[in-house]
């Protein structure tokens, strides 16, 4: 069951490399820092990533002189993202639902969202909500295509996507990813939405 930690600790069981991750950070990361920055993030903003894995997006980030937390359920996760990349970011094993930190100025997503199990969207575009500062951008990366697999990731269509974010976001971009990793290119959309 994807809610319990257990189920992504096992990806990360004996330094095990998972097969979502790319071992360094997402291109589309530049892509939506761009588009973000339009909307005045700009390095010294504090920025989450939940569901950081072994914390590529988190450190870069980080490089780039955001204030940066990585939050993962898996403690393995944590673990590994600490032994990669140090204290160059503040690593936290948290559940994404129920943590006390934050509030942040801006949360990266990459593929979080769609690791949840689809009823727990709402809820979790809640909490999105609930961890931002007043303004505060949601930046996420969503499959809309999983070629047929089971999930998780689940793939999310962009209507879906929109009414998931509207009620406490305003969504400022939600187009299909430019700069996708080769593996999901043409697969991802990318959302830049702001607390309403």
């Amino acid at each position: 069951m994807t809610s319990h930690p257990d189920h992504w600790n096992r990806h990360y069981e004996a330094g095990a490399r998972p097969e979502w991750d790319m071992a360094k950070a997402t291109p589309v990361l530049a892509e939506a820092l761009a588009l973000a920055a339009a909307s005045g993030l700009a390095p010294g903003a504090s920025v989450v990533v939940p569901g950081c894995g072994y914390g590529h997006d988190a450190a870069a980030l980080a490089a780039l002189g955001f204030e940066v937390t990585g939050l993962d359920f898996a403690p393995l996760a944590v673990q590994g993202a600490r032994a990669r990349y140090g204290d160059a970011v503040r690593w936290a094993q948290e559940d994404w639902f129920t943590t006390a930190l934050g509030p942040w100025d801006a949360i990266f997503d990459h593929t979080c969202l769609v690791a949840m199990d689809p009823d727990r969207r709402p809820a979790y575009a809640e909490a999105c909500a609930g961890h931002l500062r007043p303004g505060g951008l949601w930046l996420a990366v969503a499959f809309h295509d999983v070629q047929g697999r089971p999930g998780p990731p689940h793939a999310i269509p962009r209507d879906d996507l929109r009414r998931l974010a509207e009620p406490r976001f305003e969504v400022l971009h939600l187009a299909e990813a430019t700069r996708s990793h080769p593996r999901r290119a043409g697969r991802e959309y990318l959302l830049v939405a702001r607390r309403r």
